[in-house]
């Protein structure tokens, strides 16, 4: 299919959102993701002119797509992306991925996101939110800096959604992820998960009895499927996707 660029945003520090037109209605699922091919690549790219790309949009924002990355300048497809003037055609295929959000599973939801993991997440979270679900959702975002991606928007959902949790992790002050900063995260919170909105004191969250839902680059994956493992959670409370080529 063929895709039309409409609009550019710069998100963050190095971040930047395609806003993309597609020629039909596409329908997709929370999470999924989509092939762009550029037909002319204005810089040379090693990897060729093909790259998948996390739809950071939600099914209920219309027909315009949104991706979202990290601009690499050892990148020449990206740079080429970032190139590509208002109107310019791009090609598309997709949606693809298991990576997804199912509204009428009941779960209790852990999201852990390194970086540029966050895409799917903000699919999944502007979702629940379009949607006026109840599902219980606690973000745990970890970044490089504290220049957060979308957490304006975040910090505003969570102001009016007591479902919806965020906990920010800024790695080069705070350190990465681990068995202690995790174990704290989720005891610390104040509300019953079962219940969205229900304050309690003195709760203790049962972390085994969680989902957790886990993307990002592929060692910050490995590390906490690791880190979880240790902590006596089931593979099958385990749904995790590794973002390659950072």
């Amino acid at each position: 299919m063929k895709l039309k660029l409409v609009e550019k945003k710069d998100e963050a520090k190095g971040t930047t959102s395609f806003f993309l037109e597609p020629e039909r209605p596409v329908s997709f699922l929370p999470g999924q993701y989509i092939y762009l091919t550029i037909p002319t690549l204005i810089f040379p790219d090693s990897k060729g002119a093909t790259r998948h790309f996390t739809i950071s949009s939600s099914p209920t924002e219309g027909e315009i797509l949104r991706v979202t990355t990290r601009m690499r300048e050892e990148s020449g497809f990206k740079k080429s992306l970032d190139e590509l003037p208002i109107g310019a055609q791009i090609d598309g295929e997709g949606p693809n991925g298991t990576f997804v959000f199912d509204e009428g599973e009941k779960l209790n939801n852990v999201f852990v996101a390194g970086g540029i993991g966050i895409t799917p997440f903000r699919s999944m979270i502007k979702y629940i939110v379009d949607k006026n679900l109840t599902t219980p959702i606690y973000l745990i975002y970890s970044n490089s800096d504290n220049d957060f991606v979308f957490k304006k928007e975040f910090d505003e959902i969570v102001s009016s959604h007591p479902n919806i949790k965020v906990q920010y992790v800024p790695t080069s002050t705070e350190g990465h992820l681990d068995e202690l900063k995790i174990s704290k995260f989720i005891t610390n919170q104040k509300f019953d998960m079962s219940q969205p909105g229900r304050a309690i004191e003195n709760w203790k969250l049962k972390i085994s009895s969680l989902t957790w839902w886990l993307c990002g680059p592929p060692p910050m994956v490995d590390t906490m499927e690791n880190v979880l493992g240790k902590m006596g959670i089931t593979s099958n409370h385990i749904r995790s996707e590794k973002f390659t080529g950072y």
